[in-house]
């Protein structure tokens, strides 16, 4: 097939469903330090797909309240705002891209995305850096161009996969190869076409080249780190090909020592529940 360019990207890119206009409203609100729960309550009942996933994920098994929960409101109370924001935004995303009809492993892109979701939480709070809800957000989407791909050209990705892991090579290479720009870039400019903020969109575009980054480097290098961490923690897309090199320069940057690296792997491996409550929550969406 031609190779693809970055203009016709773009264009392939505006044919792509968009996230729910509610979403927008919801994470204005939760930036809001003046935002009750009732006040978010009614903005997420407004979408009856997100309140029915916001009441499954409260009344899952891995929080184990002890009633259940039966309002949306009520729900946002008991999961805090911050949990609520990733849910959200994580049910959004699954319901703009479901997985029938897909030949590639959505499920473990999935799982992989959230785990370096997490990664990206724990490793900030490791590190000290101020609580920022851009760091579950960059890592959830940090691999969204694969499934833009995978969306725009699906037997061409499936032959990407296979190459892969035949050649033992990582799959950016061979996406290189086949389109003449790989799925970070591709996932830097869905970010834009979804009108995310300029930090996050810089932070998926980089996160394989997190140097070359000029607006988010700290944030570009965060995902780069946590990406590598989650294939530590044996929650890297294993079955799409060689794993991917630890990313040395932004490990340093950011002062991630053997220690931190060690303790944050190691919590890591026991986050299979939250994936869990996560991915059954949003089934209905994916």
């Amino acid at each position: 097939m031609e190779r693809l360019m970055l203009r016709d990207a773009m264009a392939r890119i505006g044919e792509l469903p968009t996230l729910p206009t509610v979403l927008n409203s919801i994470l204005d609100a939760l930036a809001e330090p003046e935002t009750s729960a009732l006040d978010l309550g009614r903005l997420i009942a407004a979408d009856q797909s997100l309140s029915a996933t916001l009441l499954r994920q409260a009344n899952s098994a891995y929080y184990g309240f002890y009633r259940t929960i039966g309002s949306v409101p009520n729900a946002v109370v008991v999961l805090g705002f911050r949990e609520v924001q990733n849910l959200v935004l994580t049910a959004s995303v699954f319901r703009a891209f479901p997985s029938q009809g897909s030949a590639y492993d959505r499920n473990q892109l999935w799982r992989h995305s959230l785990a370096t979701a997490m990664l990206c939480e724990r490793l900030a709070k490791a590190l000290r850096f101020s609580p920022d809800a851009t760091f579950f957000s960059s890592g959830l989407l940090h691999d969204i161009g694969k499934v833009a791909l995978d969306s725009i050209y699906p037997q061409a990705v499936v032959e990407i996969v296979a190459r892969s892991r035949d050649e033992r090579r990582p799959m950016r290479e061979i996406e290189k190869e086949v389109f003449g720009l790989d799925h970070a870039e591709i996932g830097g400019v869905l970010a834009e076409h979804w009108n995310l903020p300029p930090a996050l969109a810089e932070a998926i575009r980089w996160h394989h080249d997190p140097e070359s980054s000029t607006s988010a480097q700290q944030l570009s290098r965060m995902v780069a780190a946590a990406n590598h961490l989650s294939y530590l923690a044996g929650m890297g897309e294993t079955e799409m090909g060689p794993g991917i090199e630890a990313p040395t320069a932004s490990l340093e940057q950011l002062g991630v020592t053997e220690a931190i690296t060690n303790a944050v792997v190691e919590e890591m491996r026991g986050g299979n529940a939250r994936i869990d409550a996560l991915l059954g929550a949003v089934a209905a969406e994916a």
